[in-house]
């Protein structure tokens, strides 16, 4: 059996989903990936195919790039007819399904996360609701990983799709890791963030937190892919010394448990894995109460939930204050990862799905 992860970049890939072609390697399957940079894949150079996805905005402007992606996805199928296209992010999913419409072709969407959610705009939100809707038909099955998303697509999109819903990418949850003990703490010194730079991830009310914790002893770290520098000019103007950018460490799991919270003021997510990363080290989670968030974070339990930036100051007082609750939170953070969020259970129930749908094993 063939199956071709598609994606937007290569990050997606290799941070995110090599483990599942791995685990589908060692069942038999062929694996190939076809991305817009696919010289940076972590995969066989034989087993790769380029697409150029749009990746700026003024890609989503250009008739010509269009054109191009058109032909490499026909291309593409044209000599993978009876394959399994399993796509993810946005960008691709909508164009390889945009353009493969009428080819009933077997795809699988792994749905990140919706461009709409409950919380959206209520024109950008009909706007890509009627995309989705116009693409469920040529949508095979749907692999989601929050309620919300679960729900829309079970019950307001095209009938004849499946719907699934699984817990994120997975983790790497050990019988060692479940079974560690979580050593106490006194005071909040250090903040965490774990995000992409972009706007929509909150790094604009993140310094604004900044600004409100100047004068404390409590530093933010941020980690994420893409250009910080927007932000790093603004903390330079605004002359805040407790907040830096860094670049996103593959590493980064392994520091964690150096900090003493996560703060995640994203303001769109499917189920995030700065979130579950976090919570499987004891880090109790500062976050807006959004789709994915509250899949995993119930307040006052392993964390708080704030309506606004304004509010996270008080939540860190708050906890600095009340050791005891503190250190219930982080034991109850640690708790709230299990084995069902590991990658070796998240990739047999998606190898389940694959394997029990007969028109797959044709």
């Amino acid at each position: 059996m063939k199956i071709i992860f598609i994606c937007t970049k290569s990050i997606t890939f290799n941070t995110f989903l090599k483990s599942q072609a791995n685990y589908f390697i060692k069942k038999g399957f062929h694996v190939e990936v076809a991305c817009s940079d696919s010289e940076n894949l972590d995969i066989k150079k034989n087993s790769k195919h380029r697409i150029d996805f749009p990746n700026r905005i003024t890609d989503l402007f250009n008739l010509m790039k269009y054109f191009q992606i058109f032909i490499q996805i026909k291309t593409l199928v044209k000599k993978n007819s009876s394959t399994i296209f399993y796509i993810h992010t946005p960008a691709a999913s909508h164009l390889f399904r945009l353009f493969t419409f009428f080819n009933k072709l077997k795809i699988i969407y792994f749905v990140h996360g919706f461009r709409f959610s409950s919380t959206t705009g209520s024109i950008k939100a009909f706007f890509f609701r009627i995309i989705e809707k116009i693409l469920s038909f040529n949508t095979t099955i749907f692999i989601t990983i929050n309620d919300e998303d679960y729900n829309y697509a079970k019950f307001k999109l095209f009938k004849k799709s499946l719907c699934y819903k699984i817990k994120g990418v997975g983790l790497k949850v050990t019988t060692k890791h479940l079974n560690k003990i979580i050593k106490k703490k006194q005071k909040i010194k250090k903040i965490l963030v774990i995000a992409a730079y972009k706007k929509e991830k909150g790094y604009l009310d993140i310094l604004k937190v900044a600004k409100m914790l100047k004068n404390q002893k409590i530093k933010i770290e941020c980690y994420g892919y893409g250009s910080y520098h927007r932000f790093n000019s603004i903390r330079i103007r605004k002359k805040l010394n407790n907040i830096s950018f860094k670049r996103f460490d593959i590493k980064l799991k392994n520091k964690i448990k150096n900090f003493d919270i996560l703060l995640h003021l994203s303001r769109r997510e499917g189920l995030p894995v700065a979130v579950m990363q976090s919570l499987s080290e004891g880090l109790p989670v500062i976050c807006y109460n959004i789709r994915g968030n509250n899949d995993l974070i119930t307040d006052k339990f392993n964390g708080f939930f704030v309506k606004s930036y304004k509010d996270v100051l008080s939540r860190i007082f708050y906890l600095n204050l009340e050791v005891n609750l503190y250190n219930k939170m982080r034991v109850n953070a640690f708790q709230s990862i299990n084995k069902n969020f590991s990658t070796t259970n998240i990739n047999l129930n998606i190898y389940k799905i694959i394997k029990n749908y007969p028109r797959f094993n044709q």
